[in-house]
């Protein structure tokens, strides 16, 4: 079997000082939504995809906040994957006190921005970037932590 490198798109959606988080229901670990990328699909069309099919919610997805790359075993399996986290904000209305998953197997949380750092948020380079308020990427990420602070979401 040839080994792939996976690109997943995930979404970084804020509620004033919270993050929301997809928790996997068997695991406990947690982590931003998405989901990967199809071969010839754009990566903001999957997240905008990937949060409809997980969650039911319209999102406008805005612009590449950071990229990071890492790999780990799961389940006896090797990964080697791409990250793209995206900002992401509800088509209409703000954003609902509680998000309901259509998948028996995640579940979805607001966690408070500043208790990242104490959650099993994976992979570790995405916790340790949104514990820094999202400061140090390449990309100028640092805007995560203004708007938090702005109370936008």
């Amino acid at each position: 079997m040839a080994k792939q490198i996976e690109v997943i798109a995930r979404g970084l959606m804020l509620r004033g000082g919270d993050v929301l988080l997809c928790r996997e229901v068997e695991g406990g670990y947690f982590f931003l939504p998405g989901g990967h990328v199809e071969f010839g699909e754009p990566a903001a069309e999957a997240m905008r995809r990937e949060i409809q099919e997980a969650a039911g919610l319209a999102v406008t997805v805005g612009q590449l906040l950071i990229a990071t790359e890492g790999s780990f075993e799961q389940k006896g399996k090797r990964h080697h994957e791409v990250n793209l986290v995206f900002h992401v904000e509800l088509e209409v209305g703000p954003a609902p006190e509680s998000v309901k998953s259509r998948e028996g197997h995640i579940a979805f949380d607001w966690v408070p921005l500043a208790a990242v750092q104490d959650r099993p948020v994976l992979p570790g380079s995405i916790r340790a970037w949104l514990a820094a308020g999202g400061r140090g990427d390449p990309q100028g990420a640092g805007r995560v932590s203004q708007r938090v602070a702005a109370g936008a979401g």
